[in-house]
């Protein structure tokens, strides 16, 4: 039962270049891009160095048009060649080259952008406290963003607009940020701090830096992208020492709660819902698992990826949105820290072992949001309260319900396993991802938003959720793109099989979620058996004939799902995770595109039963 989205780097490249180069090298000008991907892939210097002199220029005058600032636009293209050698292994289609550095240097435009407002606005507003922005966390405690990105930090313009201000406070902060500034230099040796230097304060160009000290554009760009892991973690390390020390008169050291049940037997294939659930019965009057299916939407969604019905796709929506809506109709207040990447990456299921080992850990960059993660985290258990965390084993939800700040661990569990889990491998994980959920101790209101729950359902059956992901099909539409698929074969048969799964699971437990809600309203259609009054007896005659109304629309719309559930229980038993069954028999596949299609129209007509539903309590 796993989930991956992002497919982030493999192994990094060494300090010194590459001695290995299987490719002989030679005149790289009239080479085609598939070639020099190729040779950069196998550790060739001298192409990544063509590949830098033939779209340079080019990918700035792109950037250019974006940002409209000539320096800006410089920056941009510098560090977007870092990102494209340090994930050249990413590129699958070499004839896209251009594309994929195209939209390598946007997405960094864009992030540029949006990071000099923020800095503009805090700078101007207020001058920032200490060396960096800073916000007041769930707990009320005042901490310093970790998403304050070393180019603001050395910006050679926001330190001299600081050292020339006479406002001693100003000239204060300056001198703590020239030293916070030493300190992150002191961590790299002699050759890493001049590069960094000449980069990031002289702001020299990666070609000017190689003119100067005689190596390679290609040695540049390895011996930054290594600086930059370096410094980043200098600074997410001192940020979490920082956190602990303001805590230590304000939130226990060490707290254990009980250990979470649910996933030791697992009741439903959604981890999500599993989590949420397990997370709400630490406080009092919680729902039960259907309630939480059937309020978070959880019941009622499908969500594949078109291209081969990928695992990512039943988890392929905004956590934070979707899950934290389905907390507000149920009447509690979330809070969330979200960091998950926008497309589909790898399935943990497939990758070698080793990736989801603590060493592969430990070689990944530190999660920039791991503060705010592990702030959210302490406080919400201080609270007798476990976090619904992203990525504790694998790419799934789990529950962290214990931490202690001495030996900086997290206790945690998943489908996978019990764990004690070390800080800083929150993020960590194959995908690199963070995400965590929590909610206030009572209920803001007793009732359930039942509407909004009805609204959210039809929104997305209708192809209108807003929540998903780019590249997936949602709702019925689902449905058609399903049996296509089916059709051409181009499955993986591990991702078929777990969306099969999933998608049962839902379904059953919608049938349990109106039950649910057929008994409630029963309950409430008794209330209103006794005689009533002569003021109010047509008015408690309305409300009744609704009421039996609704009964009869939950006793609908169980039977319909009990049938869903049923039909696609064929396909669990011929499609069984993890191993995916027998895609290659005709036969079977025949047979699963028929029920699919009987399956859909199984939807629609339970579609008109929720719209019913709506429509009645829409008059109530």
């Amino acid at each position: 039962m796993q989930k991956a989205k992002n497919d982030r780097q493999q192994a990094e490249p060494s300090a010194e270049g590459h001695n290995h180069t299987p490719h002989a090298p030679g005149n790289y000008s009239g080479m085609p891009d598939e070639q020099i991907v190729q040779h950069i892939k196998h550790g060739d210097q001298q192409a990544f160095d063509e590949l830098v002199l033939r779209y340079r220029s080019r990918l700035h005058r792109y950037v250019r048009s974006i940002t409209q600032d000539e320096n800006l636009a410089e920056d941009v293209v510098q560090e977007g060649f870092i990102r494209a050698y340090h994930h050249m292994d990413q590129l699958q289609d070499s004839n896209r080259l251009l594309a994929w550095l195209q939209r390598i240097v946007r997405n960094q435009a864009y992030s540029y952008i949006e990071r000099r407002i923020r800095l503009q606005e805090q700078y101007f507003s207020s001058f920032p406290d200490r060396r960096d922005s800073s916000f007041t966390d769930e707990s009320g405690i005042r901490q310093h963003s970790p998403g304050h990105l070393l180019n603001d930090q050395l910006s050679l313009t926001l330190l001299k607009a600081q050292e020339i201000s006479d406002d001693p406070y100003h000239a204060a902060a300056a001198a703590e940020t020239n030293q916070y500034i030493r300190q992150l230099l002191a961590g790299l040796n002699e050759k890493e701090r001049l590069i960094c230097v000449s980069h990031w304060i002289e702001q020299l160009s990666p070609k000017d830096i190689a003119d100067q000290t005689g190596l390679t554009i290609a040695n540049i760009y390895q011996i930054l992208s290594r600086c930059r892991k370096k410094l980043s973690r200098h600074h997410i390390q001192q940020g979490v020492d920082e956190m602990l020390r303001d805590n230590v008169s304000l939130l226990p050291q060490c707290v254990v709660l009980n250990e979470p049940q649910t996933f030791h037997a697992p009741l439903t294939w959604s981890s999500a819902a599993a989590a949420i659930y397990e997370m709400l019965s630490y406080i009092e009057n919680s729902l039960s698992l259907p309630m939480v299916m059937g309020c978070t939407g959880l019941a009622f969604r499908i969500t594949i990826f078109p291209a081969n019905l990928h695992i990512a796709g039943p988890t392929a929506f905004n956590f934070k949105e979707v899950l934290g809506r389905g907390l507000r109709h149920m009447g509690y207040l979330p809070s969330a820290v979200e960091a998950t990447a926008s497309e589909v990456g790898l399935n943990a299921n497939l990758v070698e072992p080793a990736l989801l080992q603590d060493a592969a850990k430990n070689k990944r960059m530190l999660h920039p949001r791991l503060i705010r993660a592990l702030s959210m985290i302490r406080y919400s258990v201080s609270r007798g309260i476990p976090a619904v965390v992203w990525d504790l084993n694998i790419p799934e939800f789990g529950l962290v319900y214990g931490y202690d700040d001495q030996s900086r661990t997290l206790h945690g569990v998943d489908f996978i396993q019990s764990a004690v889990i070390p800080y800083d491998h929150l993020g960590r994980g194959v995908n690199e991802e963070i995400f965590v959920l929590s909610v206030e101790p009572g209920r803001i209101r007793d009732e359930i938003n039942l509407k909004a729950v009805l609204q959210d359902a039809l929104a997305h059956y209708e192809g209108r959720d807003a929540n998903t992901l780019p590249g997936t099909v949602s709702g019925l539409a689902a449905y058609g793109v399903w049996r296509e698929a089916l059709r051409t074969g181009d499955i993986e048969p591990n991702g078929h099989a777990y969306n099969i799964a999933v998608l049962w699971d839902a379904r059953a437990y919608a049938r349990s979620f109106f039950a649910e809600l057929r008994q409630l309203w029963t309950v409430s259609a008794d209330k209103y058996s006794i005689e009533p009054t002569r003021d109010v007896g047509d008015n408690l005659s309305s409300i009744c004939l609704n009421t039996m109304h609704f009964i009869q629309l939950c006793r609908m719309a169980e039977e319909k799902y009990c049938l869903i559930a049923e039909k696609l229980h064929l396909l669990v038993e011929c499609f069984p995770f993890p191993d995916g069954g027998a895609l290659g028999k005709q036969d079977v596949m025949d047979q699963a595109i028929a029920v699919l299609q009987e399956v859909e129209q199984l939807e629609r007509a339970v579609m008109a039963i929720l719209h019913s539903m709506y429509v009645l309590l829409e008059d109530v």
